[in-house]
């Protein structure tokens, strides 16, 4: 070392990030106006759509698209921690309700992938749930007609008392979080989302076609 300095410890070498150049202003709580724009008021959510477009392009078509995907991004989180908060002290949880809801009234014997699919969950994630409720005698597990190879689902009488109590919660909650809209607002809001969902569903299935044949293309 120049001028016979010893070497600094790493304790004396100050790492990590330097000190604020100026005091944290004290955060707000975020209204829900914030949250359904991204973490930010309306007013600041433009002006951050704004910039955005400055300096990282894009085009301002593309903002109501923005808008309405975090609107619904937003707004299924929120209902999902909320109907679970509501039906927690049943012992039960949404992706539960879920699935003994789709056991008891699909008409088809579902087995646990194409179960795990329509929740939306990964497999084994799927598997202890589904035995988790066959242990409380809310589904039976048994093999297909089919297929003895496929364990497929069937409700019991418990399971259904238990769909209807829950149900009972959340369309008490449903009436809560809606009765201010309008019906008929409710219906187009509807078609819009059933649209919506529709097109999500062929994209998705277009994507694992594609997978599919990729896979097979480097196989040959």
């Amino acid at each position: 070392m120049a001028g016979g300095e010893r070497p600094k410890t790493r304790i004396q070498q100050k790492r990590g990030p330097k000190p604020a150049d100026r005091p944290a202003r004290a955060r707000q709580p975020r209204s829900l106006e914030g949250l359904m724009y991204g973490g930010f008021s309306f007013d600041l959510s433009e002006k951050h759509l704004r910039n955005y477009h400055r300096f990282g392009g894009g085009a301002e078509d593309d903002d109501e698209y923005f808008r309405i995907t975090r609107a619904l991004v937003v707004a299924a989180r929120r209902w999902r921690k909320l109907a679970n908060d509501r039906i927690k002290p049943l012992g039960q949880t949404m992706a539960r309700w879920e699935t003994l809801y789709l056991v008891a009234y699909s008409e088809e014997e579902l087995n646990q992938t194409e179960l795990a699919r329509l929740i939306g969950v990964e497999g084994p994630t799927m598997i202890r749930m589904l035995d988790s409720l066959a242990r409380e005698g809310l589904i039976e597990r048994q093999q297909s007609h089919h297929d003895l190879r496929v364990t497929i689902n069937r409700i019991t009488d418990q399971g259904r008392q238990v769909i209807t109590e829950i149900m009972g919660v959340t369309n008490a909650l449903r009436r809560e979080v809606l009765e201010g809209v309008d019906l008929e607002e409710l219906k187009i809001a509807n078609r819009v989302l059933s649209g919506i969902l529709r097109r999500l569903e062929q994209l998705t299935s277009e994507g694992a076609a594609r997978k599919i044949e990729e896979r097979a293309r480097a196989s040959e």
